[in-house]
């Protein structure tokens, strides 16, 4: 097993390891798991997610982390924040649980809480930002749940499944983390500097 970075309730955050991207490109190509996200347009190989991966590794602006079931230890996922930009100190927000088997379990709300508490703790960033599916209600109330607010709606942002999907964006700044941020650290409390007063 390798090193957790982050511990949730259920799960953990690892490195993304070349040998967790066979999995990856299965999940990735079944309609199922992609039907209400950005990803899934084109077949997934080893040969494509490898490059990605080597991409992502290597650039300041990207994160990437394994999501481990901490009973199993199995692989079920992966989450992050991307697009950071660091003069303006945003990131991108993203999840992906492809083993069906954590689907509905407050998975996703503890992947994102753990990447806000990573976000805020350790990047430094100001806000964390999101967009999902208007139609994907399970993602939207994780989110929210997660502490998210609704920014805005992107109209017909997503083209899937024969029709035409609206977006919606939404994000969570310092300033509203700070004030909830007990809640999020469960067992991050060493990993994670003093809360500025």
């Amino acid at each position: 097993m390798i090193a957790p970075f982050l511990q949730g309730q259920h799960v953990y955050l690892r490195s993304l390891e070349r040998a967790d991207l066979q999995l990856m490109a299965e999940w990735l190509n079944d309609a199922d798991v992609t039907r209400l996200l950005f990803m899934g347009l084109f077949p997934a190989n080893l040969e494509s997610l490898t490059a990605q991966w080597e991409r992502d590794r290597g650039s300041p602006e990207e994160t990437t982390f394994a999501v481990c079931d901490k009973t199993s230890n199995q692989f079920v996922g992966t989450t992050g924040i991307y697009r950071i930009q660091w003069v303006m100190r945003t990131g991108e927000f993203r999840v992906f649980l492809g083993d069906k088997r954590v689907w509905n379990r407050g998975i996703g709300t503890e992947c994102a809480k753990l990447m806000v508490v990573y976000g805020f703790e350790k990047l430094n960033l100001n806000k964390i930002w999101l967009g999902v599916n208007a139609d994907n209600a399970g993602a939207v109330r994780a989110y929210q749940k997660a502490g998210f607010v609704h920014e805005g709606v992107l109209r017909q942002e997503q083209y899937r499944n024969f029709r035409y999907y609206d977006a919606i964006r939404m994000s969570m700044l310092r300033s509203e983390y700070e004030p909830i941020r007990e809640g999020y650290l469960y067992g991050n409390k060493k990993y994670m500097k003093a809360s500025a007063k």
